[in-house]
Order: C-alpha cells, then structure tokens, then sequence
C-alpha cells in the first residue's frame, strides 16, 4: 500500500507545480490525466482491501 501512498503523493505534488503553468490547455490536460490516474489508483486500493 505504500506504493499507492507515494504515487497518490506524486500526483498531489505534479498537480502543485501544473498549476503554475501559463497555458490554461495544457494545465486542464494534466489535471484530467491526474483525475485518470487518481480513478486508477482508487480501483487498486479496492483490488487490495
């Protein structure tokens, strides 16, 4: 579980730094891959609990 700990971490830490983007684009891009990656790990934590 601590994997999924520090990617949920990761993610938390590239969604700080994305908001600093000048580009509205690209900052709603990488906030709907976040949202992506967020589902993904939520269906991990129920594969394993």
């Amino acid at each position: 579980m601590k994997i999924l700990a520090d990617a949920e971490s990761a993610l938390k830490e590239v969604e700080r730094d994305s908001n600093r983007l000048r580009s509205k684009e690209l900052r709603e891009a990488i906030q709907q891959h976040i949202n992506e990656q967020r589902e993904a790990i939520k269906a991990l934590r129920r594969l394993y609990n």
